[in-house]
């Protein structure tokens, strides 16, 4: 099961959010938690 790498809730991949970033697929628990990750990518990209 994916990771949000934001917030680290662990969710199913069916109903998270996708976002890809330099051809790799990071998923999210919500919106927010996207937005976040796409101002701010290399802070969170390596803890999924």
């Amino acid at each position: 099961m994916p990771v949000d790498p934001v917030c680290g809730i662990e969710m199913d991949e069916s109903l998270a959010l996708v976002h890809e970033h330099k051809g790799k697929k990071y998923y999210f628990c919500c919106n927010g938690c996207r937005k976040i990750f796409i101002k701010k990518p290399k802070k969170y990209k390596n803890k999924s």
